[in-house]
């Protein structure tokens, strides 16, 4: 069985788990009739990680529910507004930078654990930087700059030699 006759016989089950196709098929009828027999995005050989990883977190993102939930990360005092891409703390909003909020949002979404410079640079940017590069770093900087105003119990807490941790408690 191909992989059309795959995603067919899904959802002729029921199965409705997004779907991408990565193929060889180049032309345009291929492309199509992927898409219309169920696939919800089509990827050509050969590609690049970090398109292949974008396409995947999209996929992910349109078919997870927008509920007021979902789309809102709390950790704290400190709230992201992931649908309006705002961020408040102590219900003063944050002018973030769009990378600046991606990063804040991936470190809410590991609050409580240390995240490495290396996943950071994967996760943030998609790519693969070398690992003595300081964009984290200044990245890190900027960031709790605006998030740990004066008078406010830190949030952005750095691990030395490993990375760096929302703290939640």
């Amino acid at each position: 069985m191909d992989g059309i006759d795959l995603i067919l016989k899904l959802r002729s089950l029921g199965v409705r788990a997004p779907v991408l196709i990565l193929s060889a098929r180049r032309s345009v009828d291929d492309r199509v009739r992927g898409l219309e027999q169920g696939g919800d995005d089509y990827l050509t050989k050969p590609f690049a990680l970090a398109e292949l990883l974008a396409r995947l977190r999209n996929l992910v993102r349109r078919n997870t529910p927008a509920t007021a939930e979902a789309t809102k990360l709390r950790v704290r005092d400190l709230e992201l507004d992931l649908f309006r891409r705002e961020a408040t703390r102590a219900g003063q909003t944050l002018q973030l930078t769009p990378q600046e909020f991606v990063l804040l949002e991936y470190l809410c979404r590991n609050v409580g654990r240390v995240v490495t410079r290396s996943m950071i640079l994967e996760e943030v940017w998609g790519m693969r930087i070398q690992p003595d590069t300081n964009v984290v770093d200044v990245h890190i900087y900027r960031l709790r700059g605006k998030v740990d105003g004066k008078g406010q119990e830190p949030l952005i807490r750095t691990m030395r030699g490993v990375g760096y941790a929302i703290n939640d408690k």
